[in-house]
């Protein structure tokens, strides 16, 4: 087969495949980080009232 005829690289489905891709990640990206936002607000909103749970996490001023 010779490129003269067109038939030389992935084509339609190629297409396709790396659409369906692409368009998967930014659904995940965008879930990933609206479930960041909600643990982050979480964790600030219940060291604020004294009753946060789980581990203790140093501020950024290194103290324990």
């Amino acid at each position: 087969m010779s490129p003269i005829d067109g038939s030389l690289g992935p084509g339609f489905l190629g297409f396709i495949v790396t659409f369906a891709l692409t368009a998967a990640c930014i659904i995940l990206f965008r879930s990933m980080n609206a479930h960041l936002r909600k643990v982050r607000h979480r964790a600030t909103s219940g060291a604020v009232d004294g009753q946060a749970d789980g581990d203790v996490v140093a501020d950024e001023r290194g103290n324990r």
